[in-house]
């Protein structure tokens, strides 16, 4: 799976999405992290089991993708990476 060059605003635009959405759910925690000039969120449950999810641009628009680049959906879906979030957390 090949990333595409584009604007470095738009992964930190749909980060920052993310960011908000997860900080709305109280059994939640993130910060966004920068890691060799690319930002991730970093997403804690209550638990504290932690999972970052990242932000490409693949197959013709932007997606979250988890560390692995493995993808979860596309940025118009935040509340689907919630979600996931929340259940791969175990905090749901």
């Amino acid at each position: 799976m090949a990333v595409l060059t584009t604007r470095r605003n738009d992964r930190r635009t749909h980060l920052d999405a993310l960011r908000a959405a997860v900080e709305a759910r109280r059994e939640l925690a993130c910060e966004v992290v920068v890691r060799r000039g690319v930002a991730w969120v970093s997403v804690a449950g209550s638990s504290q089991a932690r999972v970052e999810v990242g932000c490409d641009y693949l197959r013709s628009g932007w997606w979250f993708t988890w560390a692995d680049g493995r993808l979860i959906a596309p940025v118009r879906d935040v509340q689907c990476v919630v979600d996931r979030l929340v259940d791969g957390l175990g905090d749901g």
